[in-house]
């Protein structure tokens, strides 16, 4: 896989999953990369810095910031060849003094609404056969206690992607990356309890919890030419939870 003639734009590149693609592009030789997030001082930016990457400070929840941002990163890098839509928030987990509205509200608008706003400002300005890639979860299509905001969210970006992928091709290409439980800020509360990393590793096939680094090959690839002829496609990146039907005795 070839990125060194490839400008691509990553949304929630400072944390978790979308940090390690961002820095994946970057240890490839990506020709350009824009990192996007909510924070005014993005987390560990020396390491992106030194590699090249630029920043946008970007909130996705309104209805303007993210078409802006993809013009913004389109300006910046002269063209936009590929986008990871991985920003997103996990409120059930965490609400605060937030009621059901708005833990709805803020977590449809970032990661649903923001891609649909971001798939549509995408396919105005990328380049012929450019790549759009959003990350969704297994959750889009098995849900699980105390998600009743984030699963809807991830299965409503997953339409947005099969509509895209229809509307748009053949000129651009549009998947999605479902991860299954990886260690990240989102679950970090399963990690620390060796009896819920326990429990959860007896249903996962492969028997733990995945890294932020283990979604980094699929997104590549969906990125890259090599998978030039796979459009409305969802990857799943997961240990084979989707594959296991039940809970499985050790």
């Amino acid at each position: 896989m070839n990125f060194s003639e490839k400008r691509i734009l990553v949304t929630g590149g400072t944390w978790g999953i979308g940090r390690a693609i961002a820095l994946g592009l970057l240890d490839r030789g990506i020709g350009g990369l824009v990192v996007a997030a909510e924070e005014t001082e993005p987390n560990g930016w020396e390491e992106f810095e030194s590699k090249g990457a630029s920043y946008l400070h970007a909130d996705l929840g309104t209805e303007t910031e993210p078409g802006e941002l993809v013009r913004r990163s389109h300006e910046l890098m002269g063209g936009l060849d590929g986008l990871i839509h991985c920003a997103g928030v996990y409120l059930e987990g965490n609400p605060g003094d937030r009621n059901a509205v708005q833990i709805w509200n803020e977590t449809v608008n970032i990661k649903a609404r923001g891609g649909y706003l971001l798939a549509t400002e995408f396919a105005k300005v990328a380049t012929d056969g450019a790549s759009f890639v959003g990350i969704t979860s297994i959750n889009a299509e098995q849900s699980e206690t105390d998600h009743l905001a984030y699963d809807p969210a991830c299965a409503a970006l997953g339409g947005v992607i099969r509509a895209f992928a229809v509307h748009c091709a053949p000129r651009l290409r549009f998947n999605a990356l479902a991860p299954g439980l990886i260690h990240t800020r989102l679950t970090e509360e399963v990690a620390a309890s060796a009896e819920m990393s326990d429990h959860a590793a007896k249903n996962i096939p492969l028997q733990k919890l995945g890294r932020p680094e283990d979604c980094v090959g699929a997104a590549l690839f969906l990125l890259s030419d090599d998978a030039s002829y796979i459009t409305g496609e969802t990857i799943f990146v997961d240990g084979g939870i989707h594959a296991n039907q039940m809970s499985r005795e050790k």
